[in-house]
C-alpha cells in the first residue's frame, strides 16, 4: 500500500484558467534553467545494433545521490521546457538527472532506422540498463510527460516481476492512458487542429530526415500524405509495427490495460480541462483499481503545464516556483527516496 504525502492543492494563475491560455503558457514559459543545461553532457546508450539514444545527463559529485529519469512526450525532446524545469528541481535536490530523447527524437532520427509508439519500451529500458550498471548503488525514479508517461507505465508494468530493488517510483503528467479517446479529442474542435498542425510540422521534419537517411526504408515523399495522426498512424506508425490500423494501434498500446500489472508507487497527475488528453471513465476505473497508484486530477491545469497563482505551500513541502505539477513530481519523489526536501 503507498504511503501517501501531503500535496498542497493547485491554485491556477488567474490569467491561465483556460485551458488553452494555461497548455500554451506551458510549452512556451522558460524556466532558469541556462546554468544547468550547460553542464549537462550528451552519452549517445546502444538500444541494439541498429540503434542508438541520445541521454541528456547531469552528475551530481556525490556518486550515490538518488537518479530522476525523465521522458518526453509525443514530438518532443530533453530540451522540452517541462523536461528542462523538471530537471532543474530535480538538480537543486542533489540528484542526478537523466532526461531521455526517445529514439527519432532531440535530432537522433539518423541514429535508427524506426519509428516510436505509446508501447514502445526498448529505450527506456536500455536507460534503466545504463543508469543501473553506471549508478549502481543509487535510488531511481522515472517521471513521464504525456506520451512518455505512456512508456514509462509499459515499462514498468513489462518489468513488473524483475523491477530492481532501487527503482522506488514512477510519475506520470498529462498521460494519454486511453489513446482512442485521446484520439478523437485531438481530432475535434478549432485550437486542437492548431496544436495536431504544430505537431505534424515536427512529424514532416522528422520524416524528411529518415528518408534522406533511409532511402530504402522512406520514399522521398514519406513526409507527405498525411493531414492528421490518424492519416500518419494509417501511413507509418500501425504498418511499421505491426499493427491492423490506427484503431488497432490505439487499442493495443493503450497504457490503461497494462496499469492493473504496476507494482510500482506511481503518481498520476492530470488536469479535467486537459485540451488534448481527457480523463475517461476507463483509465479512471484501472486508477481506482490499482493500491499502487496515486491520482491527482485537478480542475484546471491545462497540458503538461499546471502553472500556479504563486508557489505552493505545504505542511513540509514548499515549491521553488509556481509551476505546480513540477513540484509535486519532486516531492513524490522525495517522498519514495525517504529523504527530506532540500531548501533553496
Amino acid at each position: 500500500m503507498l504511503v501517501k504525502p501531503s500535496f498542497p492543492p493547485f491554485i491556477p494563475h488567474a490569467f491561465l484558467k483556460n485551458s488553452h491560455f494555461m497548455t500554451i503558457a506551458g510549452g512556451t514559459l522558460s524556466r532558469p534553467s541556462a546554468l544547468f543545461n550547460e553542464l549537462s553532457r550528451e552519452e549517445w546508450v546502444e538500444v541494439d545494433s541498429d540503434t542508438s539514444i541520445k541521454l541528456e545527463i547531469n552528475e551530481q559529485k556525490e556518486f550515490s545521490s538518488p537518479i530522476l529519469i525523465l521522458v518526453h512526450g509525443l514530438s518532443g525532446s530533453s530540451q522540452s521546457p517541462y523536461m528542462l524545469g523538471v530537471a532543474q528541481k530535480a538538480w537543486l535536490q542533489n540528484w542526478h538527472v537523466i532526461r531521455l530523447n526517445i529514439r527519432n527524437c532531440g535530432g537522433s532520427e539518423t541514429s535508427t532506422p524506426t519509428l516510436y509508439h505509446a508501447a514502445m519500451t526498448d529505450d527506456l529500458e536500455a536507460t534503466l540498463n545504463w543508469a543501473s550498471s553506471h549508478f549502481s548503488s543509487s535510488l531511481v525514479a522515472i517521471a513521464g510527460f504525456s506520451l512518455g508517461g505512456a512508456i514509462a507505465v509499459h515499462t514498468v508494468s513489462k518489468i513488473k516481476n524483475s523491477i530492481p530493488e532501487n527503482l522506488k517510483a514512477m510519475v506520470t503528467v498529462s498521460t494519454p492512458y486511453n489513446l482512442m479517446a485521446t484520439s478523437n479529442k485531438m481530432h475535434r474542435g478549432f485550437m486542437n487542429r492548431i496544436y495536431m498542425k504544430r505537431f505534424l510540422k515536427g512529424f514532416i521534419r522528422s520524416m524528411r530526415r529518415k528518408a534522406a537517411r533511409y532511402p530504402e526504408l522512406y520514399p522521398r515523399d514519406a513526409d507527405e500524405g498525411y493531414e492528421d495522426f490518424y492519416s500518419f498512424d494509417r501511413q507509418w506508425t500501425a504498418p511499421s509495427f505491426g499493427f491492423d490500423s490506427p484503431s488497432d494501434y490505439y487499442d493495443k498500446a493503450s497504457a490503461l490495460h497494462v496499469l492493473p500489472k504496476v507494482n510500482l508507487p506511481t503518481l498520476v497527475i492530470h488536469s479535467e480541462d486537459d485540451p488534448l488528453v481527457t480523463y475517461c471513465d476507463k483509465t479512471h476505473i484501472a486508477i481506482a483499481q490499482n493500491t499502487h497508484v496515486r491520482l491527482l486530477l485537478t480542475q484546471h491545469g491545462g497540458h503538461c503545464a499546471f502553472f500556479g497563482l504563486n508557489p505552493a505551500v505545504g505542511p513540509s513541502w514548499q515549491d521553488v516556483d509556481r509551476w505546480w505539477a513540477e513540484n509535486r513530481l519532486i516531492q513524490f519523489c522525495a517522498h519514495q527516496f525517504g529523504i527530506s526536501q532540500k531548501k533553496q
